[in-house]
């Protein structure tokens, strides 16, 4: 045997020593897969189990149960995955949380309270909006458009058509769920919504608007003739609904082509979804609406109207107009864009909206208050009574809501409103704000207590609602 072979028939281990067991797999694909299983189920125990069945925060006052009609839509809502797009909770974090309209409040855990809100549907994406504060800054009517196509009240939403997923009557739960979903604060939004929807309808005249999506099949409403009380300005109600501010002020932008050209192009983006491609009221969402879209293409309202001023256009783009369609773009257009939009108005009777028309200064209206407005300030409702100049601010939400809504009028003004029962006045508004709000309340908490849901102490209903974000 040569030296090679004596080498390879050696031991591998020492002598004396044992030699090494055989290697085997302690940890096999099946433990792994358990173990990994494992660790995976008690993360979701601490982090969705655990808090969801031991996290009980009292109820905010700010909570509301929901009604019967609201939580058949929350189902619709949940159901559908709306919740994917749209959170449920205001985050201190949010950009827009301070701002007044969408984000009047950030989100408590107890507003969430009970099962008609357990689980919250938070949503993460933010496609769209925050919803969880959206009760009450939109009319009934506005919600039934938007649902059946958001491009009717937005030309540039993202949001897809819902007609064909929901019938009248769902849409009604949905919308009852999107109203009354915010607590207290957002029941006392709607309820400011709901009376100045009577107040605006009866002043002009027009119906009750559709209900769930029957407009989308029906005429434009009709207006009926009403007759001004006699020695009282006929626009007079309207103005009730703008901060006498801006009654008399003008637009602070020249009336140059540039300005008018990006007037009509915010139009065009932002406005036609209502008021039309012609300018005339008669947009593709205007059947929903009670009352309807304005009309800019009459000369003489341009020019004389008591309530058509570039103030008056301006705050109602601004702030919106409460019980129409007309809503707030405060926090979507810059302050220089709205102002062009309202010297780009003054264009449309001569035509500007057609196709490939730039409008020209020579085509503005110069708007002039009548001898009657400037009458009616002087005398009635001077400008220098701005309840905005009060030293003592109201403490009750409700003659707070009724400031929100009616901006121009003064505690000692009564305008007179021929059908309504009742002056308008802010004292009347706040009594009737209070009734509606009482009424929704009252309807929620039976529904609740009917249902078996879980509720709190009765005193917690007492609790007078908030006015968060309130200037």
């Amino acid at each position: 045997m040569d030296e090679q072979d004596s080498l390879e028939e050696e031991p591998r281990t020492p002598r004396g020593w044992s030699s090494h067991p055989p290697e085997k797999m302690l940890i096999t694909p099946w433990i792994a897969g358990l173990g990994g299983l494992t660790v995976f189920l008690f993360v979701v125990f601490v982090v969705v189990w655990l808090p969801v069945h031991t996290f009980d925060p009292p109820a905010s006052a700010d909570w509301a149960p929901l009604s019967d009609q609201a939580t058949k839509g929350r189902h619709l809502f949940a159901r559908n995955n709306c919740f994917v797009c749209h959170s449920g909770y205001s985050r201190p974090q949010d950009v827009r949380q301070a701002l007044y309209f969408l984000y009047p409040k950030v989100s408590q855990p107890g507003d969430f309270y009970g099962s008609d809100q357990s689980p919250n549907l938070l949503g993460t994406e933010r496609t769209g909006p925050d919803l969880s504060q959206e009760s009450g800054w939109h009319p009934d009517d506005w919600q039934f458009a938007h649902f059946y196509d958001a491009r009717f009240t937005d030309p540039l939403s993202l949001m897809p058509p819902m007609r064909s997923l929901f019938s009248n009557g769902q849409v009604e739960q949905l919308t009852a769920f999107v109203e009354t979903r915010s607590g207290k604060s957002g029941l006392l939004r709607y309820a400011g919504q709901l009376y100045a929807k009577r107040v605006v309808t009866t002043v002009q005249g027009f119906p009750q608007p559709y209900r769930g999506f029957s407009g989308a099949h029906k005429p434009i409403v009709e207006q009926k003739e009403v007759a001004p009380p006699p020695n009282q300005l006929e626009e007079a109600p309207n103005l009730s609904q703008i901060d006498r501010s801006y009654w008399l002020s003008g637009d602070p932008l020249p009336v140059t082509e540039g300005n008018l050209l990006r007037g009509k192009e915010v139009f065009l983006q932002r406005c036609v979804g209502c008021h039309g491609t012609k300018g005339n009221g008669k947009g593709p969402g205007a059947r929903f609406f009670s009352p309807p879209p304005a009309d800019f293409t009459d000369k003489d309202d341009a020019c004389c109207g008591g309530d058509t001023g570039p103030g008056d256009f301006y705050f109602r783009i601004l702030r919106g107009w409460t019980g129409t369609g007309m809503e707030n773009f405060g926090e979507r257009l810059s302050v220089d864009d709205i102002w062009r939009v309202v010297l780009f108005v003054k264009t449309i009777p001569n035509k500007t909206l057609r196709e490939d028309v730039v409008p020209e200064p020579k085509d503005y209206i110069t708007w002039q208050p009548s001898k009657e407005l400037l009458a009616w300030v002087k005398g009635r409702q001077q400008l220098a009574n701005n309840v905005s100049f009060s030293k003592t601010q109201s403490k009750d939400p409700f003659m707070q809501e009724a400031m929100r809504v009616f901006p121009g009028l003064n505690p000692a003004d009564r305008v007179v409103v021929n059908g309504l029962g009742t002056p308008l006045s802010l004292t009347d508004a706040a009594a009737g704000i209070r009734a509606i709000y009482d009424r929704l309340l009252g309807r929620a908490w039976a529904d609740a207590k009917r249902r078996g849901d879980k509720l709190p102490a009765a005193s917690q209903r007492d609790i007078p609602p908030t006015v968060p974000g309130q200037q």
